[in-house]
């Protein structure tokens, strides 16, 4: 007996000085089984090394006096279904003396009389800890002893150390091939900004990380909201690309619209998989994994892993895959905002290069970085003078529209100004400057556009000169006109009504020339500020009388209905009156214009501090709110179809003459409601 227990402590120490020396898992598997197999007396038995999921994930099986390999897909019904299972759930040791006789025992359909009978197994455990299960087996039932059962189970006990540092130092093998594979996936797809070799070399790595037989990437399809398979690598590469599917189709679908991996072990089984692809490629997809492609928390595509070499994938290769996938995210996104940014780019150089004005960028110190090949013919320089150069050396800067500081410039509107440029002869040439701060890429520059408007300028006083011309000229003929009518008037018998109808409209229509013309020249000196104003003291409500009186017959024509509201008693003022008479009698025939038969016009005068305040207002269609402030300037006109016609310079002349008494004009209006316009004159 005693000699025994030395025999078996010797040997518990031989395989313990000789587990501890292995690290390479599968190896260790096999000599812990052969040294098991050998300490007992049995022919055929297994081990199984289980994950901190319980899951197999390592094995070996002996039986015809070899070991061999078997992978743990193979082993797993073996644990699952079998004694190894129960052995692992109760953390207990077993011996079976006729595994006929036990239910523990997985009992397979084909089982001969001379299979196993007799059978051992025990948990290997580490760190408290069930990291693998040992099994024996013999043919014949009642082989095995107590004695054989304690010596499997002091076997066991130094086997699970080992099996568990073996498997630790396996999993970080394994890790450190993941992170290596996942560097040289990084390192791959990321030398290239071009998205096309991006998603290709995202597959050829999934295929060379997972040792699989074909890899594929699909994106969604924004237009026909489809999965699109961009790339493939491996079997059938050529045929894959390009296929469509929708986007809650087969196992891709079921990824994209989860977001979430799959691993599928037996694809073909699976109710998710869409089998129409291997028919038309005439592929076989046995095992797969696929995972969600993201960007920014938005899943744009799934890449998927087909058929390993070693037949399974475990769930470290899915989790690979994962970060595979993850990289292929960011590297598409970066290659797509490449591709946008190197095309706004294009865009903006055609634009910047092929403009018709003069174009200068420069740093926020106004100093020119970039020009234009516009700039270089209009200002005469070429580009590499022009580099350099400070922008107020080739403008005269309008100080009060700019900040002092360039750095205040904002990005979200243009400052605007007229301004003179000199060119390299140092000819001054009227520009148009509009300036704005910008960003290319990171860095803040300036934009400058010098627009040439030496043409509308001359065009400007083309008009000017010919409009002032015409008016001269129409001035002393249309004053011969009510001359003539006059007389006509006081010497025509005053009994004939219709000669008297036709005098007085003729009389009407010479007046309203000759203000027009008045006001006219009026306009040109009061923009020129040369003006003289003939000031005399008046009454404010006489004046409104008067042009009540002169444009009643145009408003009594329409069906029009002129009210005046004053006050009984106005103070007198110190003004020009014939020019105040003409706004008077512009802003009513404005309100007639505009206003529809059986409206009324209403004019009001009222004292208000030291101001004398005259509205008109009418019940007409009203201006729009885009066209309220722009009505007072020259040659402005409210748009519409249905709108009367006119050169846009009665309301002009009415704002430059009341603000050149030191007066304001303003009007209050809504479409559809008509308009009130309103102006003060000062009381002093």
């Amino acid at each position: 007996m005693k000699e025994r227990t030395k025999a078996s402590l010797d040997l518990l120490y031989s395989i313990s000085r000789e587990l501890t020396a292995q690290l390479d898992l599968r190896e260790l598997l096999q000599r812990i089984l052969q040294l098991t197999l050998e300490a007992v007396g049995a022919p055929a038995g297994s081990i199984l090394v289980l994950d901190e999921r319980g899951e197999v994930t390592e094995g070996a099986v002996a039986y015809g006096g070899k070991v061999h390999d078997h992978t743990a897909e193979q082993l797993r019904d073996t644990y699952e279904q079998g004694l190894a299972g129960w052995v692992v759930e109760n953390r207990e040791a077993v011996l079976i003396d006729d595994t006929l006789n036990d239910s523990r025992w997985l009992q397979k359909p084909d089982q001969q009389e001379e299979e196993t009978r007799s059978a051992i197994s025990v948990p290997l455990v580490a760190r408290d800890r069930v990291v693998g299960v040992l099994t024996l087996g013999r043919r014949k039932p009642d082989h095995f002893t107590p004695d054989d059962l304690a010596l499997a189970t002091s076997i066991a006990d130094q086997a699970g150390i080992a099996v568990n540092n073996a498997h630790l130092y396996a999993v970080s093998r394994r890790q450190f091939q993941a992170m290596k594979a996942l560097s040289e996936t990084a390192r791959a797809i990321t030398s290239s900004l071009e998205v096309g070799e991006v998603l290709q070399r995202v597959t050829e790595q999934t295929m060379k990380s997972l040792d699989v037989e074909a890899a594929s990437l699909a994106l969604v399809q924004d237009e026909s909201d489809e999965l699109v398979f961009r790339v493939a690598s491996g079997r059938a590469a050529d045929k894959v690309v390009g296929t469509h599917i929708e986007k809650d189709q087969g196992i891709a679908g079921w990824v994209l619209q989860n977001e979430e991996p799959l691993f599928v072990k037996d694809v073909q089984s699976d109710p998710r998989f869409y089998p129409d692809i291997d028919k038309r490629l005439g592929f076989e997809t046995r095992v797969m994994a696929c995972v969600p492609v993201q960007v920014q928390n938005e899943t744009i595509g799934v890449l998927e892993a087909i058929n390993p070499s070693t037949g399974t994938l475990s769930a470290e290769h899915v989790d690979l895959l994962t970060g595979i996938a993850r990289l292929a995210g960011t590297a598409i996104f970066h290659a797509q905002l490449f591709e946008q940014t190197q095309a706004a780019r294009q865009r903006y150089a055609s634009l910047f290069e092929d403009s018709i004005d003069t174009i200068l960028i420069t740093d926020l110190e106004g100093q020119i970085t970039d020009a234009n090949r516009r700039a270089e013919s209009f200002l005469g320089y070429t580009h590499e003078q022009l580099i350099g150069k400070n922008i107020f050396s080739l403008h005269e800067a309008a100080r009060e529209r700019l900040p002092d500081d360039l750095h205040e410039l904002e990005t979200v509107e243009a400052v605007s100004y007229d301004s003179q440029a000199m060119n390299q002869s140092s000819r001054h040439l009227p520009v148009e400057v509009h300036v704005k701060r910008i960003r290319i890429g990171a860095v803040s520059f300036l934009q400058w556009i010098l627009r040439d408007i030496s043409e509308r300028l001359e065009l400007a006083e083309l008009r000017t000169d010919l409009t002032s011309m015409i008016f001269h000229d129409l001035r002393s003929p249309i004053g011969n006109i009510i001359s003539s009518l006059d007389v006509l008037q006081a010497t025509l018998p005053e009994s004939d009504e219709t000669i008297e109808s036709v005098l007085s409209i003729a009389m009407r229509s010479s007046r309203r020339a000759s203000r027009l013309v008045e006001s006219l020249l009026d306009l040109d000196r009061l923009e020129t500020n040369r003006a003289v104003l003939n000031l005399s003291q008046a009454s404010i409500g006489a004046l409104i009388a008067e042009a009540v009186e002169e444009v009643h017959p145009t408003a009594e024509a329409k069906g029009q209905l002129l009210r005046m509201e004053l006050p009984p008693r106005l103070p007198t003022l110190g003004i020009d009156v014939d020019m105040i008479r003409r706004v008077l009698i512009n802003l009513l025939e404005n309100a007639i214009k505009y206003a529809r038969s059986g409206d009324q016009i209403t004019v009001k005068a009222t004292a208000e501090d030291d101001n004398v305040v005259v509205s008109v207002a009418d019940s007409g269609p009203g201006i729009p709110a885009d066209d309220l402030d722009k009505i007072f300037n020259k040659f402005t006109r409210v748009t519409g179809d249905d709108r009367p016609k006119g050169l846009g310079l009665g309301l002009a002349f009415c704002r430059l003459a009341v603000e050149a008494h030191g007066g304001r004009i303003w009007v209050e209006s809504e479409e559809g409601e008509g308009s009130r316009f309103f102006f003060t004159l000062p009381n002093s």
